[in-house]
């Protein structure tokens, strides 16, 4: 840079340093003093958080002790008042004897214990046990007894004494007698040594750092023991007044005016007026805490100006380092994520491909088996008995289960025939809610959130009806005490990472309808297998495992796409995105159902060409056209049929499976059939709907199982319609 007449001064002397080095030196001088004070003062706040919780300890574990020893003292007074139930004093005084032995065994049986008394009223001393004959004693002037006598309840802690007759110094606890209508009648008293609490608190303490205190509620000292270096503990009106003593098992921890240089803890002593202190001198953590930072100072100068330069470059390599890891580690996580997804996907696919593939077997099997039991009805006709017509009805009724069973299935496989229009799914829900609230029931209330302006989706509205019914009793049995479900649609945008691992949707514009429970949810390993058919988490009998089988099954087809969001406790919350509608979707033809009629008569001497690769369902077939008064002609396959076409066989109308080996299916074969007779009435039949990406439009198409009237009034029909078209 040229400044000043032209001269160059980068190499002068008295240049400024650029900003960078003047930043790093004085980091340089900065960092290691920072480094220190920051070091110091953590380390003076473990030290002093160690102090604290040494103090809270040591009061957590005096307080049970003292608690322990309270308790016993309870105990004892309990037995001593037993003892004396029910006896007047006078009683009492003539078996004084008996009861000094039995307070003396008592007395040393508890190491705690240094004397045992039985108190008349007037503070008389009846039995002690501590020597014999009783030695006059009257204590009617003592605190303790003087708040018994006023009617406090309980255990009663009376100022610490010197024993007369044992020469040592205990803690008096009483408990007062009580006569008809709760008159004092004089107490039973024992007095715990000090000494026990003493050797106690050092035991706990064996640095003798703390000291510790026992306190009535009132304020008095009743056991005090100081620390090793003089500390002693709080006065104990500063202590309440600062700290109020807690109820229960609580404690209070901190800093008293006067106390800067100890920890102070207080404990109640359970539900007794006492108290536990606890005092923690600072002085030897303050001495340690010099010393550690006295340490610390010297490496950290030493250190400072040789690392500073290469610690921040060190931090900028790292920082640097850490950005590249968390994009990688990002795109992993994307890459698996979109890998399980895919994977799940074609694990369902191929179970989709196999189901459909039994289905179709399936229904071949139940057509054949529905036309016999058919046939033998009308064979057997008024000559059945009654066993036979209930053995006959039962096999008809397995058929028609079997071929709901079946239809489940085919929804899974995405085989179905839908009928897909423009469906406003915000009506459609309204509309529908009062039947979803009846099937949750009275103890589930049903909460809708329905987004304005939704545009419609091409959908099936009865199949999407009977989804959200399914899910609606999903959601019911994952709330077996009631709640709340909510219903929700909203329009959405789903992207490929949506869509990952499912080909049958694209990306773009999607409405979403959301079913939420706040029920018992599902684990993972229940979540990935969760639309898998015949998988269910119910008991054996409540559930068929197909519900969600059929909603995945039905989205897919509609190129659509489902998400379950579940976690144990946490409820469940299925969506289902449906394509937004394009102004070209319409219906596809429906196949006509099952008939389940009365049998039609056939039209007499018309031919039938019957085309079916499954020999038992054909023979069953030819049968049933010939019993209802069609001439029949069979062929095994596509070809075939269209080689007895070709010979010029009359045919009157062709009855052809859709799904057949031999190079040509039963769609083809239609078409060809059409084109050497034009106008031949044409009937398929299907195992299941969409076989092989077929498209029935033109054709009457009846779904198997179908029944033997159902096929005579459809054949019947279509050579009626035929003939008049010909007249």
């Amino acid at each position: 840079m040229m400044r000043g007449g032209g001269s160059d001064r980068r190499g002068s002397p008295g240049r400024k340093l650029p900003r960078s080095l003047r930043f790093m030196l004085v980091a340089s001088l900065l960092v290691p003093l920072l480094f220190l004070a920051a070091g110091g003062w953590y380390r003076h706040g473990q030290m002093m958080a160690a102090a604290a919780a040494e103090a809270d300890r040591l009061s957590a574990i005096a307080r049970e002790h003292a608690l322990k020893v309270v308790e016993t003292n309870s105990l004892v007074l309990d037995r001593m008042e037993d003892r004396i139930r029910g006896r007047s004093w006078a009683e009492v005084e003539a078996e004084a004897a008996a009861h000094h032995a039995w307070l003396r065994a008592l007395d040393e049986e508890i190491a705690q214990i240094i004397a045992l008394h039985f108190l008349r009223p007037d503070g008389e001393t009846v039995a002690i046990s501590l020597g014999w004959p009783t030695p006059p004693l009257n204590v009617a002037g003592r605190d303790y007894f003087q708040a018994m006598q006023q009617g406090a309840q309980g255990l009663v802690f009376g100022r610490p004494l010197r024993s007369p007759l044992s020469g040592q110094v205990g803690v008096v606890v009483g408990r007062a007698l009580r006569g008809p209508e709760g008159r004092f009648d004089g107490a039973v008293i024992g007095a715990m040594t000090a000494s026990y609490f003493e050797t106690a608190w050092r035991a706990m303490d064996p640095g003798h750092r703390a000291a510790f205190g026992l306190v009535r509620a009132d304020g008095v000292t009743l056991v005090s023991v100081p620390a090793r270096d003089g500390v002693a503990p709080p006065d104990p009106a500063a202590v309440l007044a600062a700290l109020r003593m807690p109820a229960g098992d609580g404690g209070a921890l901190g800093r008293l005016d006067g106390h800067d240089d100890a920890f102070v803890a207080l404990r109640r002593v359970g539900p007794y007026p006492l108290g536990i202190t606890v005092a923690l001198d600072l002085g030897q953590v303050r001495a340690a805490w010099w010393r550690d930072l006295a340490a610390l100072a010297l490496p950290c100068l030493l250190a400072a100006a040789a690392l500073s330069f290469a610690t921040l470059n060190a931090i900028r390599r790292w920082q640097s380092e850490q950005a590249v890891l968390a994009t990688l580690r990002g795109e992993i996580a994307r890459r698996e994520e979109a890998e399980a997804h895919l994977l799940q996907s074609q694990r369902l696919e191929a179970l989709g491909r196999l189901t459909g593939g039994v289905a179709h077997d399936f229904n071949n099997l139940l057509t054949a088996i529905l036309g016999t039991v058919q046939m033998l009805e009308k064979h057997l006709g008024a000559a059945a008995d009654e066993r036979a017509r209930r053995l006959l009805g039962m096999a008809r009724d397995a058929v028609r289960r079997g071929a709901g069973l079946n239809q489940s299935l085919l929804a899974f496989a995405r085989r179905q025939t839908l009928n897909a229009t423009a469906v406003d799914a915000n009506a459609l829900v309204e509309g529908f809610a009062p039947l979803v609230q009846r099937a949750l029931g009275e103890a589930v209330r049903l909460e809708l959130a329905l987004a304005p302006g939704l545009p419609p989706c091409r959908a099936d509205a009865a199949q999407l009806e009977s989804a959200i019914l399914n899910l609606a009793i999903n959601a019911r049995d994952a709330l077996p005490r009631g709640g709340t479900v909510r219903l929700e649609t909203r329009q959405v945008e789903l992207d490929t990472a949506h869509l990952a691992g499912n080909p049958d949707a694209a990306p773009g514009p999607f409405v979403a309808i959301a079913l939420a429970d706040e029920g018992t949810g599902m684990p993972p390993e229940v979540r990935e297998r969760a639309f898998e058919p015949f998988f269910t988490t119910k008991p054996v009998g409540q559930g068929t495992g197909l519900g969600l089988s059929q909603v995945f099954g039905f989205v897919r087809q509609l190129g659509g796409h489902v998400a379950i969001e579940s976690n144990p406790g946490c409820g469940t919350t299925v969506r289902l995105f449906l394509p937004v509608a394009t102004p070209a979707a319409d219906a596809r033809p429906e196949p006509a159902g099952p008939g389940w009629t009365e049998a039609t008569p056939g039209h007499p001497g018309a031919t039938v060409l019957v085309a079916e690769d499954d020999a038992r369902l054909r023979a069953v077939a030819v049968e049933m056209l010939e019993e209802g008064g069609f001439r029949v002609l069979a062929a095994g396959d596509g070809p075939e049929a269209l080689a007895l076409l070709r010979r010029g066989e009359p045919v009157d109308v062709l009855f052809s499976d859709i799904v057949m080996p031999g190079g040509m299916n039963g769609m083809e074969l239609a078409e060809a059939a059409r084109r050497l007779r034009a106008g031949l009435p044409v009937l398929l039949a299907t195992g299941y709907a969409g076989a092989a990406g077929l498209d029935a439009a033109g054709f009457e198409v009846l779904a198997k199982p179908y029944e033997r009237a159902a096929l005579l009034r459809r054949l019947a029909e279509l050579t009626a319609v035929a003939e008049r078209s010909a007249a």
